[in-house]
């Protein structure tokens, strides 16, 4: 039997039957069994390719979601307040449907190996990692949202596809896009430092 792939999963979440909005918890049920991966990869599209507006809102619930992966637990887990929270149905299905073809090719190049890095172990570690990005990409900073969003959705595809090469891929596109936010907020201090001491000076 087939087993279910990246792209699969973001079949069944367009055909499903959705409200007028989609409640955040509402996700976990339509993913299944792989959720937090699958959950990661649904929450960090809207901010690759990006929609605006979206990246607080998808943000938090990926920092929760991180923390539960370091701590070891098998099911993604949302406190009622985050999990009843909502988005538009209609632009969050338009860029989900924006994203299948470039799934579909990158799902070429993935493949089980390295298990090593999808293991149980690996994703507590993982969890970190996707603490920590989410919490840049939940900053409200100007182009600062799609480099961590892009990292985390390469960690999401290699624990989705068990494929350990996606998972190094989205570990150093991580400290890239963490790399790039420092820079846009050094840039952004010096610049409003530059501003009082013009001002005030």
């Amino acid at each position: 039997m087939r087993r279910r792939r990246a792209s699969d999963l973001l079949n069944d979440f367009l055909a499903h039957d959705h409200d007028s909005r989609i409640a955040l918890g509402d996700l976990m049920g339509i993913l299944g069994d792989r959720a937090f991966g699958a959950l990661l990869l649904i929450l960090s599209i809207p901010n690759v390719l990006p929609v605006p507006g979206l990246s607080t809102a998808t943000g938090l619930p990926m920092i929760l979601i991180g923390a539960q992966m370091a701590a070891g637990r098998h099911q993604p887990w949302l406190p009622r307040r985050v999990a009843a929270a909502t988005v538009d149905r209609d632009s969050f299905l338009r860029v989900v449907n924006r994203a299948q073809p470039y799934i579909h090719r990158v799902e070429r190049h993935l493949h089980e190996r390295l298990p090593m890095l999808t293991d149980p172990v690996a994703e507590r570690l993982l969890g970190l990692a996707v603490m920590a990005l989410a919490l840049v990409l939940a900053l409200p900073i100007v182009f600062g949202n799609q480099p961590p969003a892009f990292a985390i959705a390469l960690i999401a595809l290699g624990l989705i596809e068990k494929d350990g090469a996606f998972v190094i891929a989205g570990l150093v596109a991580g400290l890239v896009a963490i790399a790039i936010v420092a820079a846009v907020l050094l840039g952004l201090g010096q610049a409003a430092l530059l501003l009082f001491h013009k001002m005030f000076g």
